[in-house]
């Protein structure tokens, strides 16, 4: 096989693959013993110098088998560029789902999760992945904080990777174990919030009795422009913002932000911003200060 045209040679290679392209056992034996090949996982070859994510990917659906599809981060993390979530991270494990009858089990850096409900492929270039909806709540159920969860179902829907409706179906018939989060996540972003911050703050809110708000409200002003709120009490024209410095760190975004609060009090609203850090640090400070600006508000407008 020394005639065969490297560039024709997939970067990752299976053992059966090999075999059924001509090399014999001899031939594999000595590309790995010479260091030409490198066996990265059982029976799954490396043809190139170096191991990268993609190849890490790769790899990971060859020894899982033909019928593998990768999910969780390892799915996400793989997605084209633009279509990337920021809170996505390429995971230091590979999930990979196969069917319940498969023999493949977890090795090195591959987590192979045998499964009776394999999930469609998603219609995407670059490789195998589960459809999205099952890709973002596989993730969600990786992790422990309820924020990362928010965070992360926020993301997706606002990017249009799948519905709350979708990952409402993925809670359903998936794990009852270790979805609370999720669970909690679909309720707040369902309600409207679109971050962590946002679902924390509804979350305190309606605690302390100061419901009544509409999230993600868009607000016609008299000009024709029209802005979206964080919250909004229609009845008070009162605007609760959740996007302070801490999270407009470049200066031209702070400006539209400010300029849009302007606006805001031009047209007749009043508008608080509240960094998250007090929202999540000192919650009863911060609905103590909510209640005495809404009543103000409340004795305003009668």
């Amino acid at each position: 096989m020394d005639d065969f045209d490297p560039a024709a040679l997939p970067r990752v290679v299976s053992r059966t693959y090999a075999l059924s392209h001509g090399w014999t056992r001899n031939e594999i034996e000595h590309r790995l013993s010479t260091g030409r090949w490198r066996r990265v996982l059982p029976r799954t070859y490396l043809t190139a110098d170096q191991l990268t994510w993609t190849d890490r990917c790769d790899a990971a659906l060859v020894y899982a088998g033909h019928r593998a599809v990768l999910s969780g981060a390892a799915a996400l993390a793989t997605l084209p560029q633009r279509e990337r979530l920021r809170c996505i991270r390429q995971p230091s494990t590979v999930l990979v789902l196969v069917p319940h009858t498969s023999t493949a089990s977890s090795r090195n850096w591959v987590r192979v999760r045998r499964t009776h409900r394999m999930p469609s492929r998603a219609p995407l270039p670059g490789p195998a992945r589960a459809d999205l909806a099952r890709a973002v709540a596989d993730h969600a159920l990786d992790l422990h904080n309820l924020d990362d969860v928010r965070t992360l179902i926020a993301q997706a829907v606002r990017a249009g990777h799948c519905t709350t409706s979708e990952l409402g179906i993925q809670l359903l018939e998936g794990p009852r174990r270790g979805s609370a989060h999720l669970r909690r996540a679909l309720a707040d972003v369902g309600a409207g919030a679109w971050s962590a911050p946002e679902a924390r703050t509804a979350a305190l809110l309606r605690r302390a009795g100061l419901g009544g708000f509409v999230q993600n409200a868009e607000i016609r002003l008299p000009v024709g422009r029209i802005v979206r709120a964080d919250f909004l009490w229609p009845e008070l024209r009162a605007v609760l913002e959740i996007d302070s410095a801490e999270f407009h760190l470049d200066p031209a975004d702070w400006r539209r932000t400010m300029a849009r609060h302007r606006a805001l009090e031009a047209a007749g609203y009043s508008v608080v911003h509240v960094p998250p850090s007090l929202v999540r640090d000192e919650p009863e400070r911060f609905t103590g200060e909510i209640r005495t600006w809404l009543t103000t508000r409340r004795r305003e407008s009668t």
